[in-house]
C-alpha cells in the first residue's frame, strides 16, 4: 500500500459515491451494470483527457508496485499481471486500477494542502485527522463505489453475495462489503457536470505546468 497522505479537504462516502456515479454517466454506464475500468481508462478517459496513458509494464520492472500514478497524474502505470487479471474481470484488478484513476480525479490539485503521514513536524497534525482526510480512503472507497453497480448498494450488501457476482477473494469480498456497509449514501448529489468540471480544472492546471517546465521551471511532484 502506498505511504498514505491526508487532505484537508474530507471526502464523505456519500460524496465519494455521488462522484463515482458521475463518473459512470461520462460514459453511459448504468448503475445497475458492471463498469468496464479497461474500456474506460484505454478509450474512455482518453477521449476526455488527450494527455492521459495507461502503461503496462512487466511485473519485474515495477519493483513491487502493483500500480501507481505518475508525477504529473496523466498516466497509470499497471503491472502487466495486474492489467490481464482487471481484463480477465477480477476485482482485486480492476479496483486497482480504479483506485488509481480516484486520485487523478481526486488529489491531482492537492498541492500543499496534503501532509505526509509521518513521525516528524505533523505528527500532532495529522493525530487528529479523521479516516474521511486519508487519500488513501478516498482513493479505495472511491473505487469500490466505482467498480460495483450501485444496484448493491440499495440493500445491505453480504461478502457471500459479492463473492457469487464477481471473481473476488473470500477475504476481500468480506473487507469489500465491510466498507459499502459502513459508508452513509444519503449525500448522492453529484452530477455529470461535477466530474466534467474536476477534469477541466485538472487539464488546465497540467498544461499550465507544461509551459511552465518549457520556461525552465521546476518539475511538480504528484502530490506536491
Amino acid at each position: 500500500m502506498a505511504k498514505d497522505l491526508y487532505a484537508s479537504k474530507a471526502l464523505s462516502g456519500g460524496v465519494l459515491n455521488g462522484l463515482a456515479r458521475a463518473t459512470r454517466s461520462l460514459c453511459d454506464i448504468s448503475d445497475d451494470h458492471e463498469f468496464d475500468i479497461i474500456r474506460f481508462l484505454e478509450v474512455d478517459l482518453v477521449k476526455i483527457i488527450p494527455e492521459f496513458h495507461l502503461f503496462i509494464e512487466e511485473d519485474r520492472n515495477m519493483d513491487g508496485s502493483q500500480a501507481f500514478v505518475t508525477n504529473e497524474s496523466t498516466c497509470i502505470v499497471v503491472s502487466e499481471s495486474v492489467y490481464n487479471d482487471a481484463c480477465s474481470g477480477y476485482f482485486y484488478a480492476r479496483k486497482i486500477l480504479a483506485h488509481e484513476f480516484g486520485h487523478i480525479l481526486l488529489h491531482h490539485n492537492m498541492n500543499r494542502e496534503t501532509k505526509h503521514y509521518s513521525t516528524g513536524a505533523y505528527k500532532k497534525e495529522i493525530s487528529k485527522a479523521e479516516t474521511f482526510n486519508s487519500a488513501e480512503w478516498q482513493a479505495d472507497t472511491f473505487a469500490v463505489l466505482l467498480v460495483v453497480p450501485h444496484s448493491y448498494l440499495k440493500s445491505g450488501v453480504t461478502g457471500d453475495k459479492l463473492q457469487r457476482q464477481f471473481k473476488i477473494s473470500t477475504r476481500q469480498s468480506v473487507f469489500v462489503a465491510k466498507r459499502i456497509n459502513s459508508l452513509r449514501l444519503r449525500q448522492d448529489t453529484n452530477d455529470r457536470g461535477c466530474v466534467e468540471f474536476v477534469i477541466r480544472n485538472f487539464l488546465e492546471r497540467f498544461r499550465q505546468r507544461t509551459v511552465a517546465r518549457s520556461e525552465g521551471e521546476r518539475q511538480l511532484s504528484f502530490f506536491a
